[in-house]
C-alpha cells in the first residue's frame, strides 16, 4: 500500500494527491491575503521549508496544520511537500491545528471563538479543560463562549471592525432582534462602548418572556406595569428595566434546569457552545435500536442544548444531540438491517420530561434515515462518563487488592519495585528484571520470575540502595486493576464484587441507567411482572428510578457493566 511507504519515517515528502482535509476542516475562519501572497510568494522561490502536519487516515493522509503552505503548492502546481507524520486522535488534532494558526499568525477574535465551540464538542463543554490544553486563562475562554451568543451578523461587524469586541459582549446576552437593530445604530451613529453600556443598562424586557416566577415583580418599582398602575396610566405590556436583576434571577431559573436535564442526559450545554455542523440528531431511527438503547442512551456525548440568551428562545432546548461526529458517522454506517419499528425507552422519556414552560425542538431526522427501526450488529459504541469510570476503577482497585495481597508473590513484586524506584544505577541481576524502567512493569516483571529469585534480587536492591531517589509519577489504581490478571478467578471475583448500590446508581444520568437494566435483563423482568413497567419507572425520574431499580427483586450476581469489566486488563 502507498501509505507505508512513508509511514516508515516521521519526516518525508509526500504527494499532494494523498492529503486529504480533516473531517472538521481548518478552524481559521478567514486569512490575511497580503501574509499568504507573501508566503506564496516565498514558496515559489524556496519551495515549502517548513514540514506540514498530517496524520494517517485509512490508507491515505490528512492535513492537521498547514493549509495555508498545502494551498499554495497546489495552486503553484506542486506535486509533492514535506511532511510530518504524526498519529492524533480527533481533539488532538484539532488542538495541534489551533496552536499552529495561533503561534504562527493570530487568530481573529471570532476564529478564536469558533475554535473554543469546535473543542467544546471533543470536552462536552469543560471549559477548564479548553483553557488548559490552550494554555488560556478560563476568563478568555468564558469571554469567547459569552461572545457566541451574538448573532452572526454581530460577529461578522467584529471580524470587519465595524464594533470591537466590547460591543459584541455587552450585545451577547439580548435577543438576535434586538442585537440586529441595535448594530445597525452602533455602526450608523458611531456609539462608543460606553455609551452601548449606559444605553444596555436603561434596556427592558418583558417579563411575559421570562422563565422564573415573576409573582414578585408585580410591586416592583422596575416593573412598568407597576409604575402606569400607580400613576393612572393605560396598563401596557409589562416590562423589567433592572436587566442585573432580570439576568440574575433567569440564571438561576437556568441552573435548576440544568440540574433537571443533567439527571437525563449528564451534559448541559449552551447552544452556542456547539457549532451546528458539530452535532446530530441521534435516536434509535438513525443509528439503530441497539446502539441507541445500549450504547447512546449511557454515551457522555450524547448532550442536551439549551438556549440562555434572553428573549423569546430563552429556556429552549434541543434534545438527543450527539458531540462526536466521527462516532456518528460510524454508527450510521454500521447499520445492516431494518426491522419493524419498536418503540424506545428514550422517546418516551422524552416525552414526559418535565417542561416548566420549556419548548423543546425536535430536530428533523438525519437525510435518508429510513422510517424503520434499525439495528446492527457491530459492536456498540459508547463514550462512558468519567464519574462512572472512576467509580468502577474504584471498587476494581478494591477487589485487586483482596485478591493480591494475600499472595506473597506479589508482596515481594511490590516490595521489589519500590526498592528499584529508589535506586539509582541499579541493573538488576535476571535477565527478565533488567529491562523494564517504569514501577507498573517492574511489578509486573517480577511476578514473572519465580519467588527465590525475585527475593535474591530484592537483597541486591537493598545493598545497592543509594540516597538518590527516582521520582516517577504513576497511578497506583491503574497499577492494581493491571496486575489482577495474575491472581485466579480474577474476573469472577470482580463480577461479584460490583453491586447496584444507591451511591452508584446515583453517578449514573437516566439514559445510562436505562441502557444498564437493558443489559443487564432487569427490563424484562420487570416487564414480566407487569407490563410496561420498566418504561413507567425510567421515565418517573432519577431518584424514583433509582428507587425502583434497588427494591426490584432480581438477581445482579452475574452482572457487571461492559465498561467495569473492560477496565480488567
Amino acid at each position: 500500500m502507498e501509505q507505508a511507504q512513508h509511514l516508515s519515517a516521521n519526516n518525508t515528502m509526500l504527494p499532494l494527491s494523498m492529503i486529504d482535509d480533516l473531517p472538521f476542516g481548518n478552524s481559521r475562519r478567514s486569512r490575511n491575503e497580503a501574509k499568504y501572497n507573501e508566503m506564496k510568494n516565498s514558496v515559489m522561490k524556496r519551495g515549502v521549508i517548513q514540514p506540514v502536519l498530517v496524520r494517517p487516515a485509512a490508507d491515505r493522509f490528512e492535513i492537521v496544520a498547514g493549509y495555508g503552505r498545502l494551498s499554495a503548492s497546489r495552486e503553484l502546481g506542486l506535486t509533492e511537500i514535506p511532511v510530518l507524520i504524526k498519529p492524533l486522535s480527533d481533539a488532538e488534532a484539532l488542538e495541534h491545528q489551533i496552536e499552529e494558526n495561533v503561534n504562527r499568525e493570530s487568530l481573529s477574535i471570532i476564529d478564536e471563538c469558533k475554535a473554543v465551540q469546535q473543542l467544546s464538542a471533543f470536552y462536552n463543554g469543560d471549559r477548564q479543560a479548553i483553557a488548559d490544553r490552550l494554555v488560556w486563562s478560563s476568563k478568555k475562554v468564558n469571554e469567547r463562549i459569552e461572545i457566541l451568543k451574538c448573532c452572526e451578523e454581530v460577529l461578522d461587524a467584529v471580524s470587519w471592525g465595524s464594533i470591537t469586541v466590547g460591543h459584541a459582549l455587552l450585545l451577547a446576552p439580548f435577543s438576535v432582534k434586538l442585537q440586529q437593530g441595535t448594530l445597525k445604530k452602533i455602526i450608523a451613529e458611531k456609539w462608543t462602548v460606553s455609551y452601548l453600556r449606559q444605553r444596555a443598562s436603561k434596556g427592558q424586557q418583558y417579563l411575559t418572556l421570562a422563565k422564573f416566577d415573576t409573582q414578585d415583580c408585580n410591586l416592583c418599582p422596575h416593573n412598568s406595569e407597576a409604575q402606569s398602575g400607580l400613576f393612572g396610566l393605560d396598563s401596557h405590556k409589562a416590562a423589567c428595566s433592572n436587566i442585573s436583576c432580570f439576568k440574575e434571577k433567569t440564571n438561576q431559573w437556568l441552573e435548576t434546569r440544568k440540574v433537571e436535564l443533567s439527571e437525563q442526559y449528564g451534559t448541559v450545554l449552551l447552544v452556542q457552545q456547539i457549532n451546528e455542523a458539530d452535532r446530530n440528531s441521534v435516536d434509535a431511527l438513525t443509528v439503530g435500536e441497539t446502539q441507541f438503547l445500549t450504547g447512546c442512551q449511557a454515551c457522555e456525548k450524547r448532550v442536551v442544548l439549551i438556549d440562555d440568551r434572553l428573549g423569546r428562545s430563552l429556556g429552549s432546548t434541543i434534545d438527543n444531540q450527539c458531540i462526536d461526529q466521527i462516532c456518528f458517522n460510524k454508527c450510521i454506517e454500521a447499520l445492516t438491517t431494518t426491522p419493524p419499528l419498536v418503540s424506545s425507552v428514550s422517546e418516551k422519556n422524552n416525552e414526559e420530561l418535565p417542561e416548566s414552560s420549556v419548548t423543546t425542538e425536535k430536530a428533523a431526522p438525519q437525510k435518508g434515515a429510513s422510517s424503520k427501526t434499525k439495528t446492527t450488529n457491530k459492536p456498540v459504541s459508547c463514550a462512558v462518563p468519567k464519574k462512572v469510570v472512576e467509580t468502577n476503577k474504584a471498587i476494581l482497585r478494591e477487589t485487586s487488592a483482596e485478591l493480591l495481597m494475600p499472595n506473597e508473590h506479589f508482596q515481594l513484586a511490590m516490595s521489589y519495585a519500590a526498592l528499584k524506584r529508589l535506586c539509582t544505577g541499579y541493573t538488576a541481576t535476571s535477565s527478565e528484571l533488567a529491562s523494564p524502567t517504569h514501577f507498573e512493569e517492574t511489578i509486573k516483571s517480577a511476578l514473572r520470575v519465580s519467588v527465590e529469585e525475585l527475593k535474591a534480587e530484592i537483597i541486591n536492591a537493598t545493598l545497592h540502595l543509594a540516597t538518590k531517589q527516582d521520582a516517577q509519577n504513576f497511578s497506583m489504581t491503574d497499577i492494581m486493576i493491571n496486575c489482577m490478571s495474575f491472581a485466579d478467578n480474577a474476573r469472577q471475583v470482580a463480577v461479584a464484587k460490583w453491586n447496584p448500590t444507591k451511591a452508584l446508581l446515583a453517578e449514573y444520568t437516566v439514559g445510562s441507567l436505562t441502557a444498564l437494566c437493558i443489559k443487564a435483563g432487569l427490563d424484562t423482568a420487570m416487564n414480566n411482572h407487569e407490563a410496561g413497567s420498566f418504561n413507567k419507572a425510567a421515565a418517573s425520574g432519577k431518584g424514583k428510578f433509582i428507587d425502583t431499580i434497588i427494591a426490584t427483586e432480581f438477581d445482579w450476581s452475574d452482572f457487571a457493566p461492559d465498561e467495569y469489566l473492560a477496565l480488567i486488563k
